[in-house]
């Protein structure tokens, strides 16, 4: 048995020379092949958006009108009709404009530029106001109420005890003159004390007259009236009930007494308020205290009288801050001869300062209030191009006097910007860049669209 060398049975099962060079020779032609119909590929993508967009553009330049869907602004066409997404009626795309392809979006985060029709904007009253330059600091307008002027409150109490009797003022709100009676009370006290006056009086020829002149100072000081002790004078029988009667003329606002209850000296009974003359309680913001000061000319709108303002001024600031409210009042005096002003009335207050804040600068841009949108995170209005185009602006703002408020930032002397109705343009930019922002998050099959509809740089 012959047995060949150990290396030659080896060597038959090693490949021919040259094999593995070859193998990653062919490996790298793939590869390439491979690299080269990638970028074939996006070249070829690259070029048919780039030629749509350049087709719509073209064709806008040419002077065509393009026709497009409001809510499907990536959809165009040259001719009138209807989307056939969503049935709407397609409008004119202004010229200059590429649909879809805003190039001044705004920098409020979800809202875009909108189009909107000339025919529209006048169907849903937009306005538009210019910005310029003045004050916002000369005015205020604040929420008052009415209340009782304090120095006109009265409190009806009695100065000795007893038990009510014939009560005849029994109705809260009623009017009362001054001098009128209220009621009658029944009282042993006062019974004694005309007593010992009587007594005195009979000392008074044979002793002198100190002990009568203490006396009758004594029923003084109870509340015993002039004409009473006159009567006791004359008719020598003491009594045992007393007569109340009001101190001035003016409404009841307060009554805490029925009748067969027994009172004591500190009970009160009634609260008379003379209402000729009433306060107008304002809530005042911290921030506005240095732009109120007593002597300020200011007016009041009541709710519950429209048409009708009372003018006065301001006649005092209280120096102390809520701490619930974080406001201060602010106190008007008013006239209310006729009666109109009621306690507890609710109205505005609109104050007129008498300068500029210390430290505020004396000019700055103002818009109306209405124009500006707040969202609580972020402030913005409505630049308007003309032709009914509108761009989201977000601006920074500082006071408002409830007409004007000032902008910081964002905005330049001369713009326009939309000064009524912007939540209708609002919510027309909002739609927009929604379903902007849904188109380019993914990319539908084209639908199926009737003759003379078809989207313009698509095949045909």
């Amino acid at each position: 048995m012959s047995h060949e060398p150990e290396s030659r049975v080896t060597s038959a099962h090693e490949p021919p020379p040259g094999a593995r060079v070859m193998n990653i020779v062919r490996w790298v032609l793939f590869g390439g092949l491979t690299l080269l119909a990638l970028v074939s590929l996006a070249s070829f993508i690259a070029w048919k958006m780039g030629a749509g967009r350049e087709g719509t553009a073209a064709h806008a330049a040419a002077g065509a009108t393009l026709y497009h869907c409001p809510m499907h602004p990536s959809y165009t066409s040259d001719k009138p009709g209807d989307c056939p997404i969503c049935n709407m009626r397609l409008e004119p795309v202004p010229m200059g404009t590429v649909p879809g392809h805003d190039a001044a979006a705004g920098d409020v985060p979800g809202l875009t530029t909108v189009q909107i029709p000339e025919d529209r904007l006048q169907l849903i009253g937009v306005r538009i106001a210019r910005v310029e330059r003045g004050y916002t600091n000369g005015g205020a307008a604040l929420v008052g109420f009415v209340t009782p002027d304090e120095a006109r409150l009265k409190r009806v109490q009695l100065r000795v005890a007893g038990w009510v009797r014939d009560v005849a003022m029994n109705r809260t709100g009623e009017r009362v003159r001054q001098g009128q009676p209220m009621l009658s009370l029944y009282s042993p006290e006062l019974y004694q004390s005309e007593q010992e006056y009587l007594i005195a009086m009979g000392d008074a020829g044979a002793h002198g007259g100190g002990a009568h002149e203490a006396s009758r100072e004594r029923l003084r000081l109870l509340g015993v009236p002039d004409e009473e002790v006159t009567r006791l004078e004359r008719e020598r029988t003491p009594s045992s009930q007393l007569a109340l009667r009001s101190p001035v003329s003016g409404t009841v606002l307060e009554r805490n007494v029925v009748e067969g209850q027994y009172v004591g000296a500190d009970t009160p009974l009634y609260t008379v308020a003379d209402l000729s003359r009433v306060w107008v309680l304002a809530d005042l913001y911290e921030m506005d205290l240095g732009r109120v000061h007593a002597g300020d000319l200011a007016s009041f709108t009541a709710d519950g009288l429209p048409g009708r303002t009372f003018v006065g001024r301001i006649e005092f600031v209280y120096p102390t801050v809520s701490s619930e409210t974080r406001t201060l009042k602010a106190r008007l005096a008013l006239d209310n001869a006729a009666g109109l002003l009621r306690p507890g009335l609710y109205g505005s207050v609109e104050l007129r300062s008498r300068g500029p804040v210390a430290g505020s600068p004396e000019r700055g841009l103002v818009v109306p209030t209405e124009a500006v949108v707040n969202t609580g995170e972020v402030s913005y209005v409505f630049l308007a191009h003309g032709g009914g185009r509108f761009e989201p602006r977000r601006v920074f703002t500082g006071r408002s006097d409830g007409g004007r408020i000032s902008v910081l930032s964002g905005l330049a002397e001369g713009d326009s910007v939309v000064a009524s109705a912007s939540f209708l343009i609002d919510s027309e930019s909002r739609l927009k860049a929604a379903i902007a922002g849904l188109s380019s998050d993914r990319s539908p099959a084209a639908p199926r669209v009737p003759p003379g509809h078809e989207a313009h740089g698509a095949p045909r």
